[in-house]
């Protein structure tokens, strides 16, 4: 009986996202999996513990689709078979939709490895149905606090993800060194822990000391963290009075960030370097690929598959995704905190060419308190001299924003309609130009259903 519910509901969930998908209705990424969980509770822990090698989880705040999406094309590019929920749909309904959609009629998955993107407030949810090989860490940023509460509080729920995990097998936990609150997990499994950094940080043609939002880091015993050198955010080589201070990486890396590109040279230990270069812009992008890289090297992927996986890698919708539109060159990136905005924030101050679209909703997946804006650092473009139309739910408050940050009122056009303000952006942009357009994450999913029009 309980094979047949599988199959029934593997049909069921695949009949649904073709239908949707047919039906031009949305991307197909939770409802299936919602109806495959009712039918059969269990279907995601049979399907993903057939994995044959590893099962590998990327969490944190920022970057975990990019940072999933880098691993996925390393590891097609080593030519695993790779199970992934690319779209970026990382709670259980999402992990199951793309697990149950990978695998075939007959209830089986055949995947070498499964790489999957959980958001953090559902990753101990996640691990009691399955038992990661490895789990990634990314940053930890205030967002969306009506959902996950102060920063201590995401951390502790990543910890005791690690922690019910190893009561079944303990995992490999990957951590960005540069991040105190992140360097931080796993303090039960110092074994099991590998760390990944930054040594130097170079911008090429923008402004390096750029002011943003800044988390409050503090040391374990009460203090707040000093810094030798602060990236962004909280995101640095930071130390303690007490002894405390970063960790040495066994990944490390140097990087030269350009407005659209960056350059890492990669400095493992005890193994020859190498150099990479991704087509993408922001530090934040050249960390997504540094710790896709340090997980690659913990598999024993050969740099050769690395540099051709990430060279081949293609953008997830609204990831640093560059489209055409009406001959128009477009870049589209989420943006849903305060750090996160002002990292893509000073990408676009430093492109002369650069035209500006702010879409921002409060639905419950942005989060319903938009007071984030505030602690972004919109001041950047206090220099824009062009037309900035704002649009989406609260594209008053954005506009409300924009003005306070120094752009002149008649510069700022309100359209709520997210499809009219798209249209009037495209016709603001010369040829010559490029539109970056900025939706928070619900914004972005209904830019998406207004693209297909485009096509």
């Amino acid at each position: 009986m309980k094979k047949i519910s599988y199959i029934f509901s593997i049909l069921i969930t695949k009949m649904l996202v073709r239908l949707i998908k047919f039906s031009k209705s949305g991307a197909g990424t939770n409802l299936p999996g919602k109806i495959a969980r009712k039918i059969s509770p269990d279907i995601l822990s049979y399907l993903v513990k057939q994995t044959k090698k590893e099962i590998l989880v990327v969490t944190g705040t920022n970057g975990k689709t990019t940072t999933s999406g880098f691993i996925a094309g390393i590891l097609e590019n080593d030519r695993r078979k790779t199970v992934h929920n690319r779209h970026g749909a990382n709670m259980l309904t999402g992990l199951t939709t793309a697990v149950v959609n990978e695998s075939n009629i007959l209830g089986e998955l055949i995947a070498d490895n499964c790489v999957l993107e959980i958001d953090e407030a559902y990753l101990p949810k996640a691990v009691e149905e399955f038992t990661p090989d490895i789990i990634l860490v990314t940053n930890l940023f205030r967002d969306q606090l009506d959902r996950y509460g102060e920063l201590n509080s995401t951390a502790k729920k990543i910890e005791l993800a690690i922690n019910n995990s190893s009561q079944k097998k303990i995992p490999k936990i990957i951590l960005n060194a540069d991040d105190p609150l992140v360097s931080a997990l796993g303090e039960n499994y110092p074994e099991n822990r590998v760390y990944y950094g930054f040594n130097e940080v170079n911008f090429i043609n923008q402004e390096e000391n750029i002011v943003g939002s800044q988390e409050t880091a503090n040391c374990k015993c009460k203090s707040k963290f000093n810094y030798e050198k602060l990236f962004y955010g909280h995101i640095g080589h930071f130390y303690c009075s007490c002894g405390n201070k970063r960790p040495e990486p066994k990944i490390s890396a140097n990087v030269e960030i350009n407005v659209n590109s960056s350059k890492l040279v990669i400095n493992p230990d005890n193994n020859q370097g190498f150099e990479i270069n991704i087509n993408m812009p922001g530090l934040y992008n050249a960390y997504n690929a540094l710790s896709a890289i340090t997980m690659a090297l913990e598999l024993g992927i050969s740099i050769n598959n690395i540099t051709e996986g990430l060279k081949n890698y293609s953008t997830v919708f609204g990831r640093a995704e560059k489209l055409k539109l009406n001959h128009k060159e477009v870049l589209i990136q989420l943006i849903k905190n305060p750090i996160g905005a002002t990292e893509v924030l000073r990408t676009v101050k430093d492109d002369i060419n650069g035209v500006l679209l702010i879409i921002i909703n409060d639905n419950y997946a942005d989060g319903r308190d938009v007071s984030w804006l505030w602690d972004a650092n919109f001041e950047l473009l206090a220099s824009y001299n062009k037309t900035v139309i704002v649009s989406g739910i609260r594209a008053s408050d954005m506009a409300v924003r924009l003005k306070h940050a120094g752009i002149k009122a008649e510069n700022i056009i309100i359209i709520e309609d997210i499809s009219k303000a798209l249209q009037k952006s495209l016709l603001n942009t010369k040829e010559s130009e490029k539109l970056y357009i900025l939706p928070t994450y619900t914004a972005l999913l209904a830019l998406q259903k207004i693209l297909r029009s485009y096509y």
